[in-house]
């Protein structure tokens, strides 16, 4: 794991775990009560914020493997479901993204419990859910085969409250309803009633505690002011970043970092397994056959890629997280196809690289993350060595709350760009002896003026939140 807050979001739940209050963006709507509730019981214990944030991830993003596998033996079979998890355990985001201080990885376990629990529900010929299979047999294992659309609509309900940007996936969960309506001999008024109470009952565990610490009415104004600065200023949604740079985006997210494919600024070893992966592919196109036994990963899919495609970052790979098993699953489908071809031999030898390569990409990235400093971090630690707080002011954008959370004792103020710093100068009382700026190159670019060069601070382009790296800047003649 880091050791280090890499991402103004961490930073927000760090300072959430203090004083949680979403006024000042500790965290920022919709305030992650869930994940902050969790993460507040390892605060406790251990006192650490970065520990604090980290565990639930690695803790639920190792059961994920539970739900996952089910789905895979369910949807296909035995085989299928241990490549599937196996793939599932060395890939390289969920891998990465479980050591990180972020709330993505265990808001993606409850989405695939409550698609496990909701499959049962789609396919009634599956005998018990996959935490039934762990239960012994009696009153405990009837109670989990019986109320799945319970279950699986209030582990729904509760995960909201860890990311509400997986509300997509209410519609699988409305699929799952009117499929079961549409079913006239196992169709039960009570049994769509559950389901309606499951995922109120898991939306008001999170919500009217939320409500009753922040209020209605400051919740509704940081929900608006929130929800219209994401679409159309810093949210990276399609009305602010579009065209083709945002499909190649999309495709470097989910190909390099969500699957370790190979692109061309990266290492060539990763052309092993990307044409393996292709294989797989091709593959699965050749023998599947599109009816009913897909159109539950296609309900779980198609509307959350679309949430992703119009309103999410796509430059941010965390945000294709809860793609990302489906396609490990469809990858592991079509290793076990060329077996069924007769091709027995070929595709051992095809998975067993496959693991091996994406293991040594995984390992490499994990361990690179572990050691290297967060672009921000390493500009704060820059600062203290070289000046004093008294006499320096620093002017940057979003870095400003890594210093808020690392250094709060320095002069640190918001400015986007060179007239923003110059209507602070003019309204200060005084000037410091050293003004500092800290700015991205594009940053840089758009504000038209090249200031005198400092230092350059690179970043780590799966983690940290300035992938192109922090410029540092002295100021002077202002």
């Amino acid at each position: 794991m880091g050791t280090y807050l890499d991402c103004c979001d961490s930073v927000d739940f760090a300072l959430g775990l203090r004083d949680y209050d979403l006024s000042l963006m500790q965290p920022h709507f919709p305030g992650y009560p869930v994940y902050i509730g969790i993460s507040w019981l390892f605060f406790t214990l251990f006192h650490d914020a970065v520990w604090a944030l980290v565990l639930p991830g690695v803790f639920f993003g190792s059961l994920t493997v539970y739900p996952l596998s089910f789905l895979a033996r369910r949807l296909f079979s035995e085989r299928v479901a241990i490549l599937t998890a196996i793939l599932y355990l060395i890939n390289p985001l969920c891998w990465l993204q479980a050591e990180r201080p972020i709330s993505d990885v265990m808001g993606t376990f409850f989405v695939m419990l409550s698609a496990c629990f909701l499959y049962r529900v789609f396919n009634p010929n599956v005998q018990v859910c996959a935490v039934g299979s762990f239960l012994p047999t009696g009153f405990l294992y009837r109670v989990f085969n019986r109320n799945c659309l319970f279950l699986g609509s209030l582990t729904l309900g509760f995960g909201l409250g860890v990311r509400l940007s997986y509300f997509p996936f209410i519609a699988l969960w409305i699929g799952i309803v009117f499929s079961l309506a549409t079913k006239r001999k196992s169709c039960k008024p009570h049994k769509i009633l559950y389901g309606f109470m499951g995922l109120s009952a898991g939306i008001f565990f999170w919500f009217f505690p939320q409500i009753g610490y922040v209020g209605w009415r400051p919740f509704l104004q940081n929900g608006l002011s929130f929800s219209h600065g994401h679409f159309t200023d810093w949210g990276g949604s399609v009305m602010t970043f579009g065209g083709v740079e945002r499909i190649v985006c999309l495709i470097k997210s989910a190909w390099v970092c969500g699957l370790g494919g190979w692109w061309y600024d990266t290492s060539f070893m990763r052309l092993i397994h990307s044409l393996i992966m292709i294989i797989s592919f091709l593959c699965f196109l050749k023998h599947c056959q599109f009816g009913r036994r897909w159109l539950f990963p296609g309900l779980y899919v198609i509307p959350y890629l679309f949430w992703v495609i119009l309103g999410q970052n796509v430059a941010n790979p965390r945000h294709i997280m809860p793609l990302v098993p489906m396609i490990l699953i469809v990858i592991a489908y079509g290793l076990y196809k060329v077996r069924e071809d007769g091709y027995k031999g070929v595709s051992l030898f095809l998975t067993m690289v496959l693991i091996a390569s994406v293991s040594v990409t995984s390992f490499k990235l994990v361990a690179k993350y572990h050691n290297n400093i967060p672009a921000p971090i390493q500009v704060i630690q820059f600062i203290e060595r070289r000046f004093n707080n008294i006499s320096t002011r620093i002017y940057c954008c979003n870095e400003k709350r890594f210093f808020d959370y690392y250094a709060p004792h320095w002069d640190v103020r918001t400015a986007e760009n060179m007239a923003d710093l110059n209507i602070d100068m003019k309204s200060s009382l005084g000037k410091p002896q050293n003004i500092l700026l800290v700015h991205t190159s594009e940053e840089i670019n758009r504000s038209g003026v090249i200031p005198s060069l400092l230092t350059k601070f690179e970043g780590n382009p799966y983690t940290d939140s300035t992938r192109e790296g922090l410029l540092l800047y002295a100021l002077t003649g202002l």
